[in-house]
């Protein structure tokens, strides 16, 4: 063997050349940047090879991509040294590129790889794109231990994470896709950037089909909390509210925060909410909430269940303020903090904020109360009342089923205004 360097060569095993992708995943993955050619490297080819590989690649130059095909087939039959069978596959890798054939391509990459002969620097380009090929083939495991090793060798690039994630995904590993995508978006971060709001958006659905609760309020948090939209705010409470067994009480102050979000939306959400107010007792915030619904053009003003909410609400109002005065001295005498806590949550439901501070620190202090539920009441009042600091520090301390409806709480603090 003769020891040869063939510019034309170079263009084969650079990386500048234009792939076609086989598919791209239901992600939306950025497409790296093509680096500058790199400089050919001596090859160790027999003057055979050399002899039968050099009229293929000028029938690719001419346009013959038949005759191509059937070249690059000579040479490859007769190649015996990893150089040789890098270099044919590498101009197979040009053929498959010039015919936009993501099957072509795909052999030629697995080729290169195989030859044990591609360059050190080009190997992890080379497990992406073979992985990126595997996955639009839908051999999935195959995409998953070229994506993973390029990403070992150290591919940059999030695409590869993003395409880790899908292939996961695809073989339901969804805990490991959905690390994967952890990672993309701590990239994208890292390098200054803000990971498609899709991603998040991907990863939440994932979560919502597998029924893992726990990630479901991860990234509908996450995805809030980069895009922080009414929509948004709408879409996490609602796939968390459905995606969980919660009872009334709990769901009461998710629609509060609904409200508070503005993401309300539809007779139903406030038939719903106020529905609940009434049940628990607080006539003041049903009617209140179904006025709102009447005054934003949301809630038609002739639908018939909603005025007949409203006319229930609103005849219990009356008696309902003049008790509290009576319920505030019974609060303070109270053996236990329960009485406390009902007097604040009516308060709460006026929106006299100050009032149900007062007696939800009252209940604290004398115990007996469900904490969490107070605490998380608290909170709102605090947050409502523009007390942010406090009402952080009050949410931090829920935990049980009400954790999760804290943390979005906590969220509203962040992203609000």
């Amino acid at each position: 063997m003769k020891v040869v360097a063939k510019a034309s060569l170079a263009t084969s095993v650079a990386f500048g050349l234009a792939f076609s992708m086989a598919a791209t995943p239901a992600l939306a993955a950025k497409k790296e940047k093509a680096p500058a050619a790199a400089k050919a490297p001596n090859w160790k080819l027999s003057k055979p090879f050399t002899a039968a590989i050099a009229p293929a690649q000028a029938a690719i130059k001419a346009g013959d991509l038949v005759g191509a095909a059937a070249k690059i087939d000579a040479a490859d039959a007769i190649a015996t040294a990893p150089d040789e069978k890098y270099i044919a596959s590498a101009v197979r890798l040009e053929l498959g590129t010039a015919k936009r054939d993501p099957a072509i391509q795909s052999k030629a990459v697995d080729g290169m790889l195989a030859s044990g002969s591609a360059p050190a620097a080009d190997l992890p380009r080379l497990n992406f794109y073979a992985g990126n090929f595997a996955y639009g083939a839908s051999d999935y495991a195959k995409a998953i231990r070229h994506l993973n090793e390029a990403v070992r060798l150290g591919y940059t690039g999030t695409d590869a994470l993003v395409q880790l994630a899908e292939a996961n995904f695809k073989t339901n590993q969804i805990p490991m896709g959905l690390g994967h995508l952890d990672r993309a978006i701590a990239a994208e971060a890292a390098a200054g950037k803000k990971a498609p709001e899709s991603w998040y958006q991907r990863a939440a659905s994932v979560s919502y089909r597998a029924k893992l609760n726990g990630e479901v309020a991860k990234w509908t948090r996450a995805q809030v909390k980069a895009y922080p939209t009414t929509e948004n705010w709408r879409s996490a409470l609602v796939t968390y509210r459905d995606a969980q067994k919660l009872d009334g009480q709990v769901i009461l102050d998710l629609y509060r925060l609904m409200r508070a979000t503005k993401s309300l939306k539809g007779e139903r959400d406030y038939f719903e909410f106020a529905a609940l107010a009434t049940e628990r007792g607080l006539p003041g915030e049903a009617k209140a909430v179904i006025e709102e619904g009447f005054a934003s053009g949301t809630v038609p003003r002739n639908s018939r269940a909603v005025n007949e909410m409203l006319a229930t609400a609103s005849a219990k109002v009356p008696s309902d303020r003049s008790s509290l005065a009576t319920s505030e001295k019974q609060a303070s005498t109270a053996a236990n903090g329960r009485v406390a806590a009902n007097t604040a949550d009516a308060y709460l439901g006026y929106g006299d904020d100050a009032k149900a501070i007062s007696l939800y620190n009252l209940a604290m202090k004398k115990g007996g109360a469900d904490a969490d539920a107070i605490n998380t009441r608290l909170g709102i009042a605090m947050a409502r009342s523009g007390q942010k600091d406090a009402a952080r520090a009050v949410f931090q301390t829920v935990a049980g089923s009400r954790s999760d409806l804290a943390k979005y709480w906590l969220l509203f603090l962040e992203t609000a205004i």
